[in-house]
């Protein structure tokens, strides 16, 4: 009895689904397309449904529990067909496509049904089999090597390529820019849990028992386990630079959340570092040092130390020298950064700081502008909801088109991804946009109050200030401050790039409607 013969009997037929991994948030919808299409498929045929658990599991590699207990039974003949919406469904990788056809060969699986073809086990069919499951899995090579290539460029960027860290969330800064952020609630709790496990009398147990006390959940929202705190603590990430799939460090272009002196003072405190042995002077031991642990070398980006040197004088007193190097603990590089006297070092800080430095009335005239644009906002707020409405709509049109398109085979992967990409940006903006217009405007007022109050004379603040009061102006100036050939450079803190003095901007003071100045 053939094939034909035996589809006029009602053959038992397997409906496969597989939840696709992209784009969680649409996958019900991608099942219900599944369903009524395969059931009319096998209306069609004549086919008496055995209707499987959707699939769980991405098809890109072998091991999807129900496809391989599909396998097994029709192997027993329990059931020789497969009813499925698109070929793809059923393999995206070599060793599953190769199981496949290797039933047919075996007369195992008599055919295969999809809403636009059938596959019996002839030569021909088979063949063309082969080739569209080949050409499904070239499409997922293609666009691994898109994703592997985007994310060499994210780090040369110093963008983190991967999921965020506990304590940061990933974000959509501009098009084609992401980059991790810090949490809003996260964010300090996670601080908190460094400086805690810093004092050296707290245990890894005793800092798990207050992460839990002050509610840092885990990134899914679950009780953090003492285990996650422990590889959260252990993770140079926080203060900056990051390795990902290497061995090589990059320094970050997100906002840090400790500082390297921090994170070093924690390792030594728990136990997963030592102190150096080396001999250094004894004026060194126990001295405090306002800008150690504060700045990377600008070579290898390791972190600068300090060193007090004492010096007999021809009047036969003995004067003390301060000096701030790199600590040269890059085994991959040959550091050769000269060291820097503490009184040129702060000269230099000092200098930079007033490139962002403010007069009082400046000030107080920006403050006005900032309210007056913050009241305007507010105003015409509702006035654009209306079409964030329809942008939102049509992108979530479009996303749907192009679902179809790519579970039908008429869009390959690498195109899906190009021409998606901006509809998910539209969106992140405009449900940003409806969801926090009126407080991110608060918060960007607020924001640009303290900045335009702290900026006023920071270069006369710092040299007026004392150690404890310059770390923290550097620290809220910039995350980032570095040390290269006797110079300082910084990253500074947005938004206090834009007060930055140069030739090539002297009026930023200027609003867009008045008339221009220059600055003071």
């Amino acid at each position: 009895m053939d094939a034909e013969q035996k589809l006029t009997k009602k053959s038992k037929c397997f409906v496969y689904f597989r939840r696709s991994q992209d784009r969680e948030d649409r996958q019900y919808n991608s099942l219900e397309k599944q369903d009524r299409n395969t059931r009319q498929v096998v209306k069609d045929n004549k086919l008496e449904p055995l209707f499987l658990p959707p699939e769980e599991r991405s098809a890109y590699k072998p091991g999807r529990p129900i496809f391989n207990d599909m396998l097994k039974r029709i192997e027993n003949h329990e059931v020789r067909y497969i009813a499925v919406w698109h070929h793809s469904r059923l393999s995206r990788n070599a060793f599953d496509a190769g199981q496949v056809i290797q039933l047919m060969d075996d007369g195992h699986l008599l055919a295969i049904f999809t809403p636009g073809r059938i596959f019996r086990n002839t030569a021909s069919d088979k063949a063309f089999l082969a080739f569209e499951l080949t050409f499904a899995k070239k499409n997922n090579d293609d666009l691994s090597d898109q994703v592997r290539d985007s994310f060499v460029e994210k780090r040369l960027h110093g963008e983190y390529p991967g999921p965020a860290p506990l304590g940061y969330i990933n974000a959509i800064l501009g098009p084609k820019t992401r980059n991790i952020v810090p949490d809003p609630i996260k964010a300090a709790k996670v601080t908190e849990c460094f400086e805690f496990a810093s004092t050296g009398i707290n245990t890894l147990d005793d800092t798990w028992k207050h992460a839990i006390d002050i509610g840092l959940v885990s990134r899914r929202g679950l009780d953090i386990g003492k285990q996650t705190v422990g590889d959260m603590l252990q993770r140079r990430l926080y203060t900056g630079v990051f390795k990902y799939g290497g061995e090589e460090w990059h320094q970050g272009t997100y906002e840090p959340l400790i500082s390297v002196e921090l994170f070093d003072k924690v390792q030594v405190a728990m136990g997963w570092a030592k102190t150096t042995n080396d001999k250094k002077p004894s004026a060194t031991s126990g001295r405090f040092y306002p800008y150690k642990g504060l700045f990377l070398c600008g070579t290898c980006r390791f972190n600068v130390t300090a060193y007090t040197k004492s010096k007999k004088l021809a009047s036969g007193t003995e004067a003390e020298y301060v000096f701030y190097t790199c600590t040269k603990k890059n085994k991959q590089l040959d550091c050769k950064e000269p060291q820097v006297a503490s009184t040129e070092l702060e000269t230099d800080i000092k200098t930079s700081l007033a490139d962002y430095e403010i007069t009082e009335s400046d000030a107080l005239e920006c403050k006005a502008w900032i309210q007056e644009l913050f009241n305007s906002h507010i105003k015409k707020q509702n006035q654009h909801k209306p079409l964030w409405l329809l942008d939102q709509q049509k992108a979530r049109t479009a996303l749907d088109v192009l679902d179809d398109k790519l579970e039908l085979g008429t869009i390959t992967d690498e195109r899906y991804k190009t021409r998606s990409e901006k509809h998910e940006e539209t969106l992140a903006r405009t449900k940003r946009l409806l969801e926090g217009s009126t407080s991110d405007a608060k918060a960007w007022l607020e924001l640009s109050n303290e900045v335009f109050s702290r900026a006023v004379n920071i270069g006369e603040v710092f040299e007026e200030a004392n150690d404890e009061e310059r770390r923290e102006l550097m620290k809220y100036v910039g995350p980032n401050w570095y040390l290269s050939n006797k110079k300082v450079a910084l990253t500074v803190r947005e938004p206090l790039n834009a007060l930055r003095h140069n030739n090539e901007n002297p009026n930023w003071r200027a609003r867009p409607d008045s008339n221009r100045r220059s600055s003071p």
